[in-house]
C-alpha cells in the first residue's frame, strides 16, 4: 500500500499498530544507550545490546512465533491460521460469514473450522500461549548472553589495561566519566501481546539485575517505557481529541484515511453521506442483519470508511470481504456515531459562516498535530527525560559513576592476584 500521509498518519495514530510503539521504544533505545556509554564503553555496548536485542525480540518474537505454529501445528491439523476464532462466538453470526465467504475455498475452510470448533479454539489458544512463552524463554537466553559476554569483555579489558600499565611503568590518567475479555484482548491484538511480553521482559529484568544500581535504572526505566507505551500515548490522544471538540467544535476520533480522503469531504458537501448514516442506521437492528447490510451494502459510506479504517478486512487484491477476519461489529457501530457527529459539527460550522475547505483544512490539521505532539511527547518522555534521570542519579551518586558490574569484577581480579590495584 502506497505510503502517502494520510497512511502514515493512520498507522502512527492506530492504538492496535506496533508501528507507534517500536518508534517510541527506538527512542528510548537510544536514549538510554547514549546516557550509558558516558558512563563507560562497556556499559554503553552492554546497554546497547540489551536494549536493541530486546526490541528485535519484543516486536519480532511473538509475530515469528506465531508464524511458526501457523506453518507447524496448523498445517498438522489442517486448519487455516487466518481464520479468527472469535468469528465462532456467535452461532448466527458465523452462519452469515460462512454464507458471505468471498470463495468456496474459503466457506470449506471455515466450516471445517466450525464442524470441530473446540478443537480450533484450543489450537489458537495454544498459539498465543506458545508463541509468548517461546519469545519470552528467547530474551531470558539474550539475557543470559549479553551478561556473559560483557563480564568476559571487561575481565579482558580489565586485563590488558592492568598489563599495559605495567609495561610503560606509568599510571594511566583515569578515563572522562562525564554526564475473558482481557484474555481474548491479549490473545488478538498485537498491542496488547507486547504488554505482556513488557511484562515478563520487566520481571525478568529486575529480578535478574546483577547489581543494585542496575536494579534501580531498570526499575526507573521499565516503569517509564511500561507508562508512556501503554497508558499516556493513549491519554494523550482522548485529551487531544476533547480539547479539539471543546475548543474548536470538531471530533478528531475517525482514521485519518477517512479525514484525508476528498471522497469523504465531497460527501458531506453534498449531503450524500445523510442517505449512508440513515440506511446503516436502518440496517444495524440486530447483529447479523448488520453483518448481512456490510456484505450488500459495499457502496454505503459507512461500509466504505469502516475498510479504509480496517475494520473491515478485504480479501488480498480483492474488493471482497475476507469471512476469516473478525469484524467487531460494536466498533462499527461506533463509526457510524462518529461520523453523525462530525456531520452535525460540519452543518454547524456552515450555519455560523465557516466554509466547507475551511472546515475541512482545520479538521485534518487537528487531526495530524494530535498525533505528532503525542508521538513527540512519548519520544521526548522516553529518549530524554528518562535518560537524563537516569544519568544525573548516577553521576551524582555517593559511590560514583562507573559501572558496578566492572568494579565488582576489577576487585575480582585483584582478589584473584591477576591485576594489582
Amino acid at each position: 500500500m502506497l505510503w502517502n500521509a494520510a497512511k502514515i498518519y493512520s498507522t502512527l495514530g492506530n492504538p492496535n499498530s506496533l508501528i507507534p510503539l517500536g518508534v517510541k521504544d527506538a527512542s528510548s533505545c537510544l536514549g538510554m544507550t547514549a546516557g550509558s556509554y558516558v558512563t563507560g564503553k562497556e556499559e554503553g555496548a552492554d546497554r546497547f545490546i540489551d536494549e536493541f536485542g530486546t526490541e528485535a525480540l519484543w516486536l519480532g518474537g511473538i509475530p515469528l512465533f506465531k508464524w511458526l505454529f501457523d506453518k507447524t501445528v496448523f498445517k498438522a491439523y489442517k486448519f487455516d491460521s487466518k481464520i479468527d476464532p472469535r468469528n465462532l462466538k456467535d452461532k448466527d453470526v458465523f452462519e452469515k460469514i460462512k454464507e458471505y465467504s468471498p470463495n468456496e475455498e474459503i466457506k470449506k475452510e471455515l466450516e471445517k473450522a466450525g464442524n470441530k470448533s473446540k478443537l480450533f479454539k484450543n489450537i489458537a489458544t495454544a498459539r498465543f500461549a506458545v508463541s509468548t512463552v517461546l519469545a519470552a524463554l528467547s530474551y531470558f537466553t539474550l539475557t543470559r548472553l549479553k551478561q556473559r559476554y560483557t563480564e568476559k569483555q571487561i575481565r579482558e579489558n580489565l586485563i590488558e589495561e592492568y598489563q599495559e600499565k605495567k609495561k610503560s611503568g606509568k599510571k594511566k590518567n583515569p578515563a572522562f566519566k562525564g554526564v475473558g475479555k482481557a484474555v481474548e484482548e491479549l490473545a488478538f491484538s498485537p498491542v496488547k501481546n507486547m504488554y505482556l511480553m513488557d511484562g515478563f521482559i520487566t520481571t525478568e529484568r529486575l529480578a535478574d539485575s546483577r547489581t543494585s544500581q542496575e536494579f534501580i535504572g531498570y526499575a526507573i526505566k521499565e516503569g517509564s517505557c511500561l507508562f508512556f507505551l501503554y497508558f499516556a500515548g493513549k491519554k494523550i490522544q482522548e485529551w487531544m481529541e476533547k480539547s479539539a471538540k471543546k475548543k474548536h467544535n470538531k471530533s478528531i476520533t475517525l482514521d485519518s484515511r477517512v479525514l484525508e480522503d476528498n471522497n469523504f469531504k465531497k460527501a458531506f458537501e453534498d449531503g450524500s453521506i445523510e442517505k449512508s448514516l440513515k440506511e446503516f442506521k436502518v440496517g444495524n437492528s440486530s447483529k447479523v442483519k448488520l453483518y448481512e447490510f456490510l456484505h450488500n451494502n459495499p457502496q454505503n459510506a459507512i461500509v466504505q470508511y469502516a475498510k479504509q479504517s480496517d475494520l473491515i478486512k478485504l480479501l488480498k487484491n480483492s474488493d471482497k470481504i475476507d469471512t476469516r477476519a473478525y469484524i467487531d461489529l460494536k466498533e462499527v457501530e461506533g463509526l457510524h456515531d462518529k461520523v453523525a457527529e462530525l456531520y452535525g459539527q460540519y452543518k454547524d460550522a456552515l450555519k455560523q459562516g465557516e466554509s466547507s475547505d475551511e472546515f475541512f483544512k482545520q479538521l485534518r490539521k487537528l487531526k495530524r498535530s494530535s498525533i505528532l505532539k503525542n508521538i513527540g511527547a512519548c519520544i521526548l518522555a522516553l529518549g530524554v527525560i528518562t535518560p537524563g534521570i537516569m544519568l544525573i542519579k548516577r553521576l551524582t551518586a555517593k559511590s560514583g559513576s562507573e559501572f558496578q558490574t566492572k568494579t565488582e569484577i576489577k576487585e575480582e581480579l585483584i582478589r584473584e592476584g591477576i591485576i594489582e590495584e
